[in-house]
């Protein structure tokens, strides 16, 4: 009966050392894809205040309107076609592209 129990318990314990190694695994992948997606917004930094000083405060507002317009036309004629031509057309490409 111990030997039975002790059984049991060692298959608990390597389920639970397998989940956690998932965890791992899940925590590290996601820490990877956070990364990759700063790529896609990196369009944005000259909005921040390293890039757009020197200007009077009433210049400030329409520059950083026309950053903004240009990103989202950047991402909206540019990435977003692209990103869909190369999923009807190249499937397998999009994995090696992210890496």
């Amino acid at each position: 009966m111990a030997s039975g129990l002790a059984a049991l318990l060692d298959d608990i314990a390597g389920i639970a050392k397998i989940a956690a190694s998932s965890l791992d695994d899940v925590s590290a992948a996601a820490g990877k894809a956070g990364t990759k997606a700063v790529g896609v917004v990196i369009d944005d930094t000259a909005v921040t205040p390293n890039y757009a000083v020197g200007f009077t405060p009433d210049r400030e507002l329409p520059i950083v309107a026309k950053i903004a317009r240009g990103s989202f036309i950047n991402k909206l004629v540019f990435l977003l076609p692209g990103a869909l031509l190369l999923s009807v057309f190249a499937p397998w490409a999009i994995q090696p592209l992210l890496m």
